[in-house]
């Protein structure tokens, strides 16, 4: 069984709360969203602002509490990573304000927050997961609109991701 999981999935969640509408969004989440599609979607957010990098553009210092209405609202999976507050002290809103859009091929939605964790690497949100992890940098852990048997992030690859971003900005793939 374990070995079919590794295949499905490039990290699973071990702890995590469903469904929990006891959470603090002035501390600092990282957002999966569409976590149980190949590939998600990923912000953050901190002090009541949402913040994410998209193929349309970006969500820059939405409220909270609108961007998590509407995910519960539209039945749309989402994680929230709720990440230790001593860790996190960089300025959200002014990494985002060097950035307008993915880029196929090049930007990504994890871009901007490779630069807030100070990450100088490609990583996929895999990577990211599991070096949050080790580092011990997450608090908790909750998941909404989870109807699936494993909390987990399915395999995918960078193809995966400028793909997606390609269709989305109706560029034909090559």
């Amino acid at each position: 069984m374990y070995s079919k999981e590794k295949l499905m999935y490039s990290y699973l969640f071990e702890d995590y709360i469903v469904e929990n509408q006891d959470v603090n969004f002035d501390n600092t989440h990282l957002w999966i969203i569409n976590s149980d599609k190949i590939p998600p979607h990923i912000g953050i957010s901190k002090n009541l602002k949402f913040f994410s990098l998209k193929a349309s553009g970006k969500d820059n210092g939405i409220p909270t509490y609108d961007t998590f209405a509407f995910l519960k609202r539209k039945k749309i999976e989402f994680i929230l990573v709720e990440l230790k507050t001593s860790f996190f002290n960089i300025n959200i809103e002014e990494v985002y304000s060097t950035y307008t859009a993915a880029i196929p091929t090049k930007i990504s939605c994890i871009t901007p927050l490779l630069v807030c964790f100070n990450l100088n690497k490609p990583m996929m949100l895999f990577d990211l997961m599991n070096y949050l992890k080790t580092e011990d940098l997450i608090h908790s852990v909750n998941v909404y609109n989870f109807f699936r048997k494993k909390l987990g992030l399915r395999v995918y690859g960078e193809k995966d991701v400028f793909s997606e971003i390609e269709k989305l900005q109706g560029v034909k793939g090559k």
